[in-house]
């Protein structure tokens, strides 16, 4: 055999180097896999937050424009605080949109562009409110009425929504390749093993042909030699270098184990990153519950399932009552277990099926399928009155209410935003008519 000509000093150090070349290659593999695997995981999770950033914008502006409404209805200047804090929220979450967005150029122009309309946009309501402080109404009025305002804020709209797909279309790119490679991580996995099987094979056949065979002889001589029997010499030129190969090879075994024991584990986190990020980027973080765009995608599917099979669905809208009073009492942190408590309770109370969503702040929505109005509203008595009895800790004794807005799809005309829409003015109703309670529209 060929590796016969060689002394034993000289195989053993042939096989280190080939144990060793496979181990280097599989441990780079794995270095480079766990690096691009973090790499995609970090874009899909910068995609995320640029998506909420994007929809915490939108609702900054609408929230000044609230504040701009309610001044210009009211004279109340109670109203400039969530004006002027809308805008400053939209200009942070501008900048940081800018900031997420820098290495690219089309994202940062098209955002260059709202930048330019939401200047122009809360220009235009300062306008007005600056008319309506100093006493000029009509002018006022007048400004508004050149209808300036609503065309900036449906383009403002059109380019976030644009901007949004853009996104989402980006972020459904970005999960796909993040699920690619996890897959080529298993099947480069199993194509390693057996590279290092192979390997460890064909080691151990040239072991056993120029080095155990001898051994064996060695220890049969031994044995035979124990038992009283007669001692039969093994010609080994040298005990010391099998020695070192037994260890050598023990070492290359430790060795090979642990980078199979470290590929598993970098497989096993990179799964649970990846799970981990479908989870947040379609949950609430405060509350657990589902966010919007979770929503968004659901309801859609269940309306349409709805108008197929002439199924009922209802919606309901839940707000909390001055909740804003809490937070300015107790502080957002207490505010923040007041929102998590209440969640909890809608969790137990609501079935599995109903899609329970945190819409925003303190409001909250619940999908109900195949459920009439009128189940709707018994269900939400049931949560308008648990939440009012519900105790918590930090409140000191005050308790919280609830107002419910219910409506149930009309198969004919109903669409998301009509659907939502129906619900929340009966929410309106609901607290204009005293709170505390619902509404069915």
């Amino acid at each position: 055999m060929f590796f016969s000509n060689f002394s034993l000093r000289a195989r053993a150090f042939s096989f280190f180097i080939c144990l060793l070349l496979v181990s280097t290659f599989n441990f780079g593999m794995m270095i480079y896999l766990e690096n691009k695997s973090i790499n995609d995981l970090e874009q899909v999770t910068n995609t995320n937050s640029i998506l909420i950033i994007r929809g915490d914008l939108l609702n900054s502006i609408v929230n000044a424009e609230s504040g701009q409404r309610g001044f210009l209805l009211t004279s109340n200047k109670d109203y400039l605080t969530p004006f002027q804090t809308g805008k400053t929220n939209a200009k942070w979450s501008l900048n940081k949109l800018q900031e997420l967005t820098t290495s690219d150029s089309a994202q940062q122009k098209m955002l260059s562009t709202v930048e330019a309309l939401i200047d122009k946009k809360f220009s235009e309501m300062q306008t007005t409110i600056d008319l309506h402080y100093a006493g000029r109404i009509n002018e006022s009025i007048a400004v508004v009425m050149t209808n300036e305002g609503i065309e900036l804020m449906a383009r403002i709209r059109s380019l976030l929504q644009s901007f949004n797909d853009d996104l989402i279309y980006k972020r459904a790119i970005q999960q796909n390749e993040l699920i690619t490679l996890q897959k080529n991580i298993r099947l480069i996995f199993i194509f390693e093993t057996a590279l290092f099987a192979v390997v460890l094979l064909l080691i151990a056949f040239i072991v056993s042909k120029t080095i155990l065979q001898p051994i064996h002889k060695l220890i049969t001589s031994v044995k035979a030699f124990e038992l009283g029997k007669k001692f039969i010499p093994v010609h080994i030129d040298s005990k010391d270098e099998l020695g070192l190969l037994a260890k050598t090879f023990n070492n290359m075994a430790s060795k090979a184990s642990s980078t199979v024991t470290l590929m598993k584990s970098t497989i096993e986190k990179t799964e649970k990153q990846r799970d981990q990020a479908l989870i947040e980027s379609i949950s609430d973080p405060l509350t657990g519950l589902s966010n919007r765009k979770f929503m968004e995608m659901e309801l859609n599917k269940l309306i349409l399932s709805s108008k197929r099979y002439q199924t009922a669905l209802s919606l309901i809208i839940l707000d909390l009552d001055h909740f804003k009073k809490v937070n300015d009492t107790y502080g957002h942190v207490i505010g923040d277990i007041v929102l998590k408590a209440i969640a909890q309770l809608m969790k137990h109370i609501m079935r599995a099926s109903d899609l329970t969503i945190r819409y925003g702040g303190e409001e909250f929505i619940i999908v109900m399928d195949h459920t009439t109005s009128h189940e709707a509203s018994v269900k939400a008595e049931t949560l308008r009155r648990e939440i009012e009895n519900l105790e918590i800790e930090e409140l000191l004794g005050n308790r919280v209410t609830v107002s419910l807005g219910i409506t149930q799809l009309r198969q004919e005309n109903d669409s998301i935003e009509s659907f939502i829409a129906r619900a929340d003015e009966a929410l309106y109703k609901a607290k204009t008519s005293g709170r505390n309670k619902w509404y069915v529209i």
